[in-house]
């Protein structure tokens, strides 16, 4: 039989194109198409990092303009009294002093909570909790004057909660007393 399949040319003509064309498709399947699917990975790889670059161009004057911004140096004219400590007669006083502060900025001083747990303790620090409403734009000025306060150690959290009306603050800070 073997005989007859070699002397027969058609069929050595069919057996060669069928070995071609299986050489072909194996060459097709196991180097085109896998080289094609790494070519649209890195195609894609590369609109990302050119969408990136496209960003980053866009945004590089925006990030000089806040970087001339950082660089540049606060108000010089800060509060920056002496150091003091209250004085028992002064805890009766400070509430007026916060009152004030918060009339000259159109702040309403809505609370003002003493933790008596400082007061008792002889830690030489005293923890108020201070809740005010109004305008946000007011907050920082405040802040500002409350830094003249000669018994101001440092304020821990401020909180800002938005209300329908207005804006609330929530501020706890640490007064130095005897």
């Amino acid at each position: 039989m073997s005989e007859k399949i070699s002397s027969n040319p058609l069929a050595q003509s069919l057996i060669i194109f069928v070995v071609c064309a299986v050489g072909i498709l194996a060459f097709f399947l196991l180097i085109i198409l896998p080289s094609q699917e790494t070519s649209a990975e890195l195609d894609q790889d590369i609109d990302r990092l050119n969408a990136r670059i496209e960003e980053q161009r866009i945004l590089t004057p925006v990030f000089h303009s806040l970087l001339k911004r950082a660089n540049k140096e606060g108000p010089s004219e800060l509060p920056s009294p002496e150091k003091a400590k209250l004085t028992h007669g002064d805890m009766n006083a400070i509430s007026t002093v916060f009152q004030d502060i918060a009339g000259r900025h159109n702040l309403k001083l809505e609370e003002i909570t003493t933790d008596v747990r400082s007061l008792i303790q002889e830690s030489g620090y005293l923890l108020m909790r201070l809740r005010l409403s109004g305008d946000f734009f007011n907050i920082r000025k405040f802040l500002i004057d409350m830094g003249s306060i000669p018994s101001l150690e440092h304020i821990e959290e401020i909180n800002i909660r938005s209300t329908k009306i207005s804006k609330e603050f929530r501020l706890k800070i640490w007064l130095a007393q005897e």
